[in-house]
């Protein structure tokens, strides 16, 4: 049975290599959406940083950002869940990761936070020129970024760090389990590392919009290809991992796609929205 309930990530998952949506990617998701299945865009981006060509499309209603801290309901304005991290654990985070050659960054009051000295040298960190396009531009310069998230609040949404030396990373995430056990750490991007609250999650932020809608989660249908998209695969009734998706991924999930190069999500809905 087709499912009524689709989520897709967007980098590695429903974007291809320059992080467009092609025309049958979008006729795929058109069709699917006409015939009735609530369509829902599930990311580690915030609002500001969905790109355009997906915000114009009607019906995309439900959106999971930040990897599960807040579900949004634009038509409403509200929103309909969130987890954020404590922000003098946010402050404490940045202190740990400023000095292992990482960048640190978060996202707060639905904004992307980032001390200037990185985005200053952004390709030192970043050597992909279109991870760069994505960072860059959605990002607020700050000169002491815990006085900034003082600033902004009592919480953060997410933290994220890039490493331009990936040996580095596991170092790093070593340290954050020990000291902050409670965070989530998980994988979008080649060489980042991304940090949510407890609660934060794809597959929380997917119970909490099944919930909302009065769906089962046997109901739904969820494709991803970072660790950040591992949740929402164990939960949701048909999980799709792309073929170019991390090695826990495609061990848990029921269906395997084609890769974001060959346009697998349409693949894969094509065969349950056919034309």
């Amino acid at each position: 049975m087709a499912p009524k309930l689709i989520l897709a990530d967007l980098d590695g998952t429903l974007l291809d290599e320059k992080k467009h949506l092609t025309p049958r990617s979008r006729a795929a998701l058109e069709r699917s959406a006409a015939s009735g299945a609530q369509v829902v865009i599930a990311t580690g981006r915030f609002f500001g940083g969905v790109p355009d060509f997906l915000k114009e499309l009607p019906f995309l209603r439900y959106f999971i950002l930040m990897n599960g801290a807040k579900v949004y309901d634009r038509e409403t304005d509200t929103v309909l869940y969130r987890a954020e991290i404590p922000l003098d654990t946010a402050q404490a985070v940045y202190r740990l990761l400023e000095g292992l050659g990482c960048t640190v960054d978060c996202y707060q009051n639905d904004k992307g936070i980032m001390p200037r000295k990185y985005l200053d040298h952004l390709e030192h960190y970043i050597p992909d020129p279109v991870v760069r396009m994505i960072i860059g531009p959605n990002r607020l310069p700050v000169d002491d970024l815990p006085a900034a998230m003082a600033q902004g609040g009592d919480t953060v949404q997410k933290m994220q760090s890039f490493f331009p030396d990936l040996a580095l990373r596991p170092q790093a995430m070593k340290l954050l389990s020990e000291q902050f056990p409670q965070l989530i750490q998980s994988i979008s991007l080649p060489t980042n590392l991304e940090l949510n609250a407890p609660g934060a999650t794809k597959g929380d932020a997917l119970e909490a919009l099944c919930r909302h809608l009065g769906l089962d989660l046997l109901e739904a249908a969820a494709f991803g290809d970072g660790t950040n998209d591992l949740t929402m695969i164990q939960k949701a009734g048909v999980g799709v991992a792309m073929a170019n998706a991390a090695p826990d991924v495609l061990q848990c999930a029921d269906l395997v796609a084609p890769s974001n190069r060959e346009d697998g999500v349409a693949q894969i809905l094509e065969q349950w929205f056919p034309q």
